[in-house]
């Protein structure tokens, strides 16, 4: 599915024979797999080099490539269509069944639609901080202030406030060795991208959470991260979004834990945890 969910989350920084190329792809991705590269350029009214570049942007080698990794989106929606379940407005727990399926596919794609190398240098810049700052607020602020307690299991400095100007004061103390974690699902919440303007000139590191598109917190971050969105159910979809965010910042806890220095120092938080909850 990471094929065609890239070409989504690009259109907005494609150029217009770009979103030609993608609209028709999006539109009738059945057809690539008897498409050479001349006949979709054909088909779209563009040129063969079009359709090169446009494979280039997307991540591709070739069209070769490109046309393969359709093909496998494709089967891999009619295998998640075949596991979703159907008429499920006759069973009781109908939303719940539903909501189970779409966070799993959620989950599912988190190591899609980022890379390893994205995920393994956000995991390196994290480790590597004299002090994190979390930022997020509703929804991004408790995958934000969740993110916070797990990178403090670690001994790691983090600072989490939900209001703003807290945020604003911590950030004076952050340096170049620093790291600013902003969640916002949109990528578009103004106090976030203060924050994030306003540490620019500092050169503190930017990791960004938002959802798989185009959006102004994510063109801010050296490590950009994403999360499926939904455009469903005005119900559902938020917690889609949240539960997707956190799921994807407690990969990046996982991989930090195996870190001796990290789990040296969670061995020891588990223990005092431990002893707490016995008095």
């Amino acid at each position: 599915m990471v094929c065609l969910l890239k070409i989504r989350g690009l259109q907005d920084q494609m150029s217009a024979i770009e979103r030609k190329l993608a609209d028709f792809i999006l539109d009738n991705s059945h057809l690539l797999r008897d498409y050479s590269s001349q006949q979709l350029a054909d088909a779209v009214g563009v040129s063969q080099s079009s359709v090169v570049k446009f494979c280039q942007k997307v991540g591709y080698k070739g069209y070769p490539d490109f046309k393969l990794a359709v093909s496998e989106a494709l089967v891999a929606q009619s295998s998640y269509s075949r596991d979703e379940p159907t008429d499920v407005t006759k069973a009781p727990l109908a939303e719940v069944e539903q909501f189970q399926y779409q966070l799993a596919a959620n989950f599912r794609t988190l190591t899609e639609i980022n890379e390893t190398k994205t995920l393994e240098r956000a995991v390196k810049v994290l480790d590597s901080a004299d002090k994190i700052l979390l930022s997020g607020f509703g929804g991004s602020g408790l995958v934000a202030a969740d993110f916070s307690f797990r990178l403090q299991q670690l001994g790691k400095t983090v600072c989490y406030h939900p209001d703003p100007a807290v945020q604003l004061q911590f950030s004076a103390q952050l340096t170049e060795q620093s790291v600013l974690l902003a969640v916002s699902q949109s990528g578009e919440n103004q106090d976030v991208l203060r924050l994030a303007r306003q540490l620019k000139p500092q050169k503190v590191q930017l990791i960004s959470v938002t959802s798989f598109k185009t959006n102004p917190l994510s063109l801010l971050a050296q490590t950009a991260l994403y999360v499926l969105g939904g455009d469903s159910s005005p119900r559902l979809d938020p917690l889609l979004e949240q539960l997707s965010a956190q799921h994807l910042c407690h990969l990046l806890y996982l991989q930090l834990s195996k870190k001796t220095n990290n789990a040296k120092v969670l061995e020891h938080s588990q223990r005092l945890m431990k002893e707490l909850a016995q008095r």
